[in-house]
């Protein structure tokens, strides 16, 4: 009985937290066509998690402001499993448009994958700020 224990403590602790798996927090965009980089803070909203530029940073990392601070880029995104969300939206300040967005968590990296109405996708990947 107590090698069960053990064996079953073992298991608990590896796994962690539940909440560890979570898009909420602050996350690092890649730099822009200027070298910028936003940092977006997602949080529930509603049934649903939204995502919102916090600050931005420009080529040499000083802090810095342009049109996009404040602005929501990320909504309406839903867990659809473990380590996987879609069914929102990302706007993508560049194209001025909105694009559907599916989202893979893999720790404190987010790969974000948004496609138009004909197919056509592009990738980008997130880092979580500490």
């Amino acid at each position: 009985m107590t090698r069960f224990l053990s064996l079953l403590s073992i298991v608990f602790l590896s796994t962690g937290p539940a909440s560890a798996a979570s898009l909420i927090g602050t996350w690092a965009a890649e730099p822009d066509s200027k070298g910028q980089v936003g940092h977006i803070q997602i949080v529930p909203c509603g049934a649903a998690l939204c995502g919102t530029v916090v600050r931005i940073y420009d080529e040499v990392g000083q802090p810095t402001t342009t049109s996009n601070l404040g602005r929501r880029i990320l909504r309406d995104v839903r867990q659809t499993s473990a380590n996987a969300y879609g069914g929102g939206k990302i706007y993508v300040p560049l194209l001025g448009a909105e694009f559907d967005v599916d989202i893979s968590l893999r720790g404190n990296r987010l790969d974000l994958t948004a496609c138009n109405a004909l197919s056509i996708c592009r990738s980008q990947i997130w880092r979580r700020v500490p």
